[in-house]
């Protein structure tokens, strides 16, 4: 006896529903979405880190130079080879780059400029470059004219000149009403020295 092999019906195939490929578009989407935002801030994140990384080598080298003013705001100098100004940076510079909280990760550089801030601010300008800092942001808005502004009152108080020292503890309050740590410290100067 001979037995014939029935061919097998061909295994079913199961198509896609038009619900599960609107499905799986929409996933495809959303992950080219995110590559696209995610490689973009890579990119941002880069030129960012770049360009802060230029600025504190430049705040750095005129830190070492002595020069304080220059090493916290930068400067800009004329390049005759390129005939335009070139920008050399400080480290509030680098400080504004990365001042937004959703920054990250941070280079390693970020802290220490924000510490050669406070130092700078705190022990190394002199009155002469606290008053040409005042004088050229004047009317510009700037995080540190406050403290620098209270730092110069500080000074003409080291130096012995009490009556610009009071002028300047008297004014902040009117100048920085929103801030109230520095017309606190202020009125702490100005009461030390009434009551001397």
């Amino acid at each position: 006896m001979t037995t014939t092999l029935q061919p097998s019906a061909p295994a079913a195939v199961v198509a896609p529903t038009p619900r599960r490929r609107s499905w799986l578009r929409v996933a495809i989407v959303v992950g080219i979405v995110l590559l696209l935002v995610a490689g973009t801030y890579a990119i941002a994140w880069y030129r960012a880190s770049s360009l802060a990384l230029g600025y504190l080598r430049d705040a750095d080298a005129s830190y070492d130079a002595g020069k304080y003013l220059e090493a916290l705001v930068g400067y800009e100098e004329f390049d005759t080879a390129r005939n335009a100004y070139v920008t050399h940076g400080g480290y509030m510079q680098v400080e504004k780059i990365w001042a937004d909280p959703y920054s990250w990760p941070r280079p390693a550089g970020v802290e220490r400029a924000q510490t050669r801030i406070d130092e700078i601010i705190n022990q190394k300008i002199t009155i002469q470059e606290a008053e040409n800092f005042i004088q050229a942001n004047t009317g510009k808005s700037n995080p540190y004219f406050g403290i620098i502004y209270l730092r110069l009152g500080e000074l003409y108080e080291q130096e012995g000149d009490v009556a610009s020292a009071k002028d300047i503890y008297t004014s902040i309050e009117e100048l920085f009403a929103g801030e109230q740590d520095l017309i606190a410290r202020a009125k702490e100067h100005l009461n030390r020295l009434q009551s001397q």
